[in-house]
């Protein structure tokens, strides 16, 4: 999955959470659930397989991580919790960043302490092919749509 859906359904969680730590816990494990849906992302749009990343690749990860911030940034200011939510938005992206960012993703991949995070990682990803991108985009926005909602409604005032 891109990294846009990811951070907005951590800081969605974030919001839905009233403590940090159980925002983090719960937004890092939403990274899992998240990769088994069905989606493309930008290996799958410009990667080769078996190779490194594409100059494509790089590009459209970097503006993916760029616009999932500034969509993060701007549906968090000035909410009460903001903090919060945008920890939560880091800890459901931080796996790809340790998994896929050279030069510490090779290191991630390799170490036996992290190892087998990665290889769980990858085994659970549901990558569609280029050719199903209605299926592997629609699923994205419908991710982002359930997060931009959660994010941009009112919280009940109590009292």
């Amino acid at each position: 999955m891109l990294a846009a859906p990811h951070m907005l359904a951590g800081a969605a969680i974030g919001k839905l959470s009233r403590r940090c730590w159980l925002a983090v816990i719960a937004a890092f494990a939403s990274h899992f659930l998240l990769d088994i849906i069905p989606h493309l992302d930008s290996h799958g749009l410009f990667g080769v397989k078996g190779g490194g990343p594409t100059r494509g690749e790089a590009v459209s990860a970097v503006v993916d991580t760029v616009v999932g911030v500034a969509f993060v940034l701007a549906f968090v200011a000035r909410q009460p919790g903001r903090r919060r939510m945008i920890a939560a938005a880091f800890a459901a992206v931080v796996l790809d960043l340790l998994d896929n960012v050279p030069p510490w993703g090779q290191w991630f991949d390799a170490w036996k302490g992290t190892a087998w995070l990665s290889l769980f990682h990858h085994s659970i990803q549901h990558n569609v092919p280029r050719a199903q991108w209605p299926l592997g985009f629609a699923t994205q926005l419908a991710v982002v749509a359930l997060a931009a909602w959660v994010l941009l409604a009112r919280r009940e005032r109590k009292g």
